[in-house]
């Protein structure tokens, strides 16, 4: 998998449940989440309740859920476009390609935004 994702400058980091406690979120970051089997199915919903819920919410990551199970999101996170969802089977360079453009279309609006914020107003009384 990290072969075929090397070749679109993408570098995978396997992580464990108990990694997201002490992840620090500086920056927005991508989450590719693949469910195949039974546990794996109840170890992605202990740290959906636990971790990325939450991390959703803040907008502080984007999900990539590739599942053969139907997974429940809430619907505020669902028309954020937070959480992109496709069934299992699928092939590695769809699942590539489908990450390199939503990260590609990500770095570019936010290379377009303005750096210095918004200018101070008094308030009118």
């Amino acid at each position: 998998m990290s072969r075929v994702f090397s070749e679109f400058g993408i570098k995978l980091v396997p992580m464990k449940l108990g990694d997201f406690k002490s992840i620090r979120m500086r920056e927005h970051q991508f989450i590719i989440a693949s469910v195949r089997d039974i546990r794996s199915f109840v170890n992605y919903n202990k740290l959906l309740k636990r971790y990325l819920n939450y991390m959703l919410r803040q907008g502080s990551v984007t999900l990539f859920e590739f599942s053969s199970f139907s997974i429940v999101h809430d619907d505020s996170i669902l028309k954020t476009k937070r959480v992109f969802q496709e069934r299992l089977p699928v092939s590695m360079f769809r699942m590539a390609d489908l990450i390199g453009q939503n990260m590609f279309s990500k770095l570019v609006t936010n290379s377009s935004r303005w750096p210095g914020g918004r200018r101070a107003k008094l308030p009118e009384y």
